[in-house]
Order: structure tokens, then C-alpha cells, then sequence
């Protein structure tokens, strides 16, 4: 898939949104939180802000609230004009945040050096092999002295498999079939590349970068929290007294207690965060 060339047909696309109804929208939001929270928590130094954070395939700017809560200036970078424009329109009174429409992986227009921070949410799964490793060399490029890359992506149990989306449905297809796919793409398809986890944290630190630490989330509905959390224990109880900081808690306490056994995380989520820093 040359992203050269690229929008992205996940507007309508089936597998995301098949996932996400899975499971209770407050659930997989709160997972999600919790990772960000994490990172600020890592990043940021008491009553200080980055100077500026790159949000790389940023789509509708979903992100840009979070980068701007840890960073002066925001970069938002994408290949689909369609969707750039539509997150310009929404972050048009936001002045500290900057757009830029990009053609593949080369960061070009960027010097060297210039940002603090970056957020590669969900996109590393979407794009080639080889547009990956261009990818990764570009952020060393442009990441500052001890900056940081946040990747957060799809990943497999020790396997390399791949999902697809067709007109008949969610297939499930073997690395040559995949890569066949990327070099020939199929207007209208999305293939979500589903990482080995060991292979990754090997490939990024050929590139230089350190793992500070690694969250797996969206854990699988049948290992989940109980869903019984996103509403009151019993009929006579009243909700007003039902502190909703617990609830992120039962969350957090959740994903500690799975992340503490490598494997057993990898088994039970769909998808892996990492917080690396460059070398």
C-alpha cells in the first residue's frame, strides 16, 4: 500500500468498529486513558510542558487535546486531505496547532531536531514494511535529544497474521499473502498488520530508540472488568454516590494486574502501547 496514494477507507470501514462494539464504549475509553495518563505522568516534569508534539496520522485530530494538555505547540501531520481538513475546521480557534498534509513516510519539511514528542496512534498496522522502517529512521531524525515516540499499535501472540477487511467480511491472512496485498493494494481495503511484540521492541531498538514501558490494553471482553462498574451495584443504590475516579481505578488496578504476566497480556488485549525515548 504506497500511502503516497492513500485515504483511508476505514470511514466505512468494518473492522475497527466491530471491534470497539465488542465492548462498553466507557470501557475501552477508560483503557485508553489510562495509557495517556501513564505517559504524561512519564514525560512531563511538575508544572512543565513540552514545546512541541508531532501527532503523525492524526485523522480527525481525536489526539490533539491530549498533546496540547502536555505541549506547547501541536504538529498535526496525515496523508488523507480529506481528513486534515476536517480537523482543521474543528481545531480552527486553537492557535497553537499547526497542520500539515504529508505524501508518504519522509518528514521532509522537518528539520532535524524539532520536536519534544510523538504520537504514532494506530498507524504503524496500516502502512508496509517498508514504509515502516522509513517511518522509524524520519522520527529519529526529527526527535530532539532524549525526545520520545509514543507507538501505540495491533499486535499477535508471538505470530505474524494480519487482518483484512473485505466485501464479505474480516479475513484472517499469512505474512506473503499480506505483503502481497500492501505491494498490490485493493481500493477500499485497510490490511491491519498484527505485530509480533518481541519483533517490534527489537526492530525499535535497532533504530536507537529505549523502552521506557510497554501497556498492553483493550483487554478482550471475556477478560475484561466487569461491566457492572459502568452502572450502579444494585437498583437502591444511588448513582450520584458512585465516584467515577473509582471506576478508572478498577481499570488501572486491572490492566497492572494483566500487564504484571508478559504473556498472559499479550493473550488476553488486541492492542500494545509503547513509550520509547531516543538513544
Amino acid at each position: 500500500m504506497n500511502s503516497s496514494n492513500y485515504t483511508y477507507p476505514d470511514r466505512d470501514e468494518r473492522l475497527t468498529s466491530r471491534l470497539i462494539q465488542s465492548y462498553k464504549e466507557t470501557r475501552w475509553n477508560l483503557e485508553e486513558a489510562y495509557v495517556f495518563k501513564k505517559v504524561k505522568n512519564t514525560v512531563l516534569k511538575e508544572n512543565e510542558k513540552l514545546t512541541v508534539s508531532l501527532d503523525v496520522g492524526t485523522g480527525l485530530g481525536r489526539l490533539i487535546p491530549f498533546l496540547l494538555s502536555i505541549s506547547t505547540k501541536v504538529i498535526a501531520i496525515d496523508a488523507d486531505l480529506w481528513r486534515l481538513r476536517r480537523a482543521m475546521e474543528f481545531f480552527e480557534n486553537e492557535p497553537n496547532t499547526f497542520f500539515l498534509w504529508t505524501k508518504g513516510s519522509r518528514l521532509d519539511p522537518l528539520p532535524p531536531e524539532c520536536v519534544d514528542f510523538i504520537n504514532y496512534s494506530h498507524v504503524a498496522q496500516h502502512v508496509s514494511h517498508y514504509e515502516l522502517l522509513e517511518t522509524l529512521g524520519e522520527f529519529y531524525r526529527i526527535l530532539r535529544d532524549d525526545g520520545w515516540l509514543l507507538l501505540l499499535t495491533t499486535h499477535s501472540e508471538g505470530k505474524e497474521w494480519f487482518l483484512v477487511s473485505t466485501e464479505n467480511g474480516i479475513k484472517e491472512i499469512k505474512r506473503n499473502e499480506y505483503e502481497k496485498l500492501t505491494r498490490n493494494s485493493q481500493p477500499g481495503k485497510l490490511p491491519v498488520r498484527k505485530f509480533d511484540v518481541n519483533y517490534l521492541e527489537a526492530l525499535l531498538r535497532d533504530f536507537g530508540f529505549k523502552i521506557e514501558w510497554k501497556i498492553y490494553y483493550h483487554i478482550k471482553p471475556e477478560f475484561a472488568p466487569r461491566d457492572e462498574i459502568e452502572k450502579p451495584k444494585s437498583f437502591n443504590e444511588n448513582p450520584s454516590k458512585r465516584d467515577p475516579e473509582q471506576w478508572v481505578e478498577e481499570i488501572i488496578e486491572t490492566l497492572k494486574s494483566i500487564n504484571s504476566n508478559e504473556m498472559d497480556a499479550r493473550r488476553k488485549a488486541l492492542d500494545v502501547a509503547l513509550l520509547l525515548r531516543k538513544g
